[in-house]
């Protein structure tokens, strides 16, 4: 069941719960005289077949206990409400890390923001790989952020104080919620639309309208932005796993729901969120273009040999 409908059940049964309660305090007052003289007449007149008599102090134990049994039901459903939206609130229901693939779209004009007049290509692929949560919320949903292509670990968005290779920071993108375009959007803080582009919310891509809380539940076409608005798809699927079948059968799903790829199967090693990726021993050196430089695969990353 997904959570919206559980929130709207739990509030009906709130409802019922609180309209039953009323309505037999209501009928108790009326007729102790507490209401209008009609309601009284109303709630004493013989229209049942079985006449109600003064209530006896036995009756009124049993109508405390009734009463008593509502409230903690009520104390029971409204404690359930508060706990699932703290949870959510928190982004417990949602994907944690996901895998997200953008189509080979290419705006050729793209503004960076550290020089609006030096106009860049964007291929929007580039981007391709695995986003996850930050633990911070953006119009009630969690927000996910770009990791590092090789090992997937988070940027080192800091500068190291002995930088004597003029290195700059490298600042991953992000996907999250606007409420105000009602819609998920991929952006990044360095690049506009335009130089006149001052908005809040700088997208790149952006979903179609939608309400929904967890990002894999969005359907449709995406729109992106290529100097003018065009169409585009963007495929997103969840890291988390189950059983071994959704690491691919080539590794094992921990009790964190990741998978612990195999490594040195058969001469070969697998690599990925999903160990999608196969890495075969004969396969671990390459060699460059025109510099002819060998590299030699580690890990899950490259380096120079």
């Amino acid at each position: 069941m997904r959570l919206g409908a559980l929130l709207i059940i739990l509030s009906q049964c709130c409802l019922l719960l609180i309209n039953s309660l009323l309505g037999d305090i209501a009928f108790k007052l009326a007729r102790m005289s507490m209401l209008s003289t009609s309601m009284k007449e109303a709630t004493t007149r013989r229209y049942f077949r079985t006449e109600f008599r003064r209530p006896t102090l036995g009756w009124k134990a049993k109508s405390f206990f009734f009463v008593a049994v509502y409230l903690f039901n009520l104390c029971g459903l409204l404690g359930g409400m508060i706990y699932v939206s703290v949870r959510q609130s928190r982004g417990d229901f949602q994907c944690k890390s996901i895998t997200v693939k953008f189509r080979e779209d290419i705006w050729r004009e793209a503004t960076v923001d550290s020089n609006p007049d030096d106009k860049r290509v964007l291929v929007y692929s580039f981007f391709n790989g695995v986003y996850a949560q930050d633990g911070s919320m953006h119009d009630g949903r969690p927000v996910y952020i770009e990791r590092r292509k090789f090992d997937g670990t988070e940027f080192d968005t800091t500068l190291p104080s002995f930088n004597p290779f003029n290195e700059t920071v490298i600042i991953p993108a992000k996907i999250q919620y606007f409420e105000r375009f009602r819609a998920w959007v991929f952006m990044h803080e360095n690049i506009l639309k335009s130089k006149r582009d001052d908005s809040d919310c700088p997208w790149l891509l952006r979903s179609e309208t939608t309400n929904v809380y967890d990002i894999e539940e969005v359907k449709g076409p995406w729109q992106a932005w290529q100097g003018v608005i065009e169409t585009t798809d963007v495929l997103i699927a969840c890291n988390e796993c189950s059983d071994e079948a959704d690491c691919n059968l080539n590794g094992e799903c921990n009790e964190g729901g990741s998978c612990d790829c195999n490594k040195n199967v058969e001469g070969s090693t697998f690599l990925g969120p999903r160990c999608e990726v196969v890495l075969k021993d004969n396969c671990r050196t390459i060699i460059g273009g025109e510099s002819r430089s060998l590299f030699r695969a580690k890990s899950r990353g490259m380096w120079l040999y």
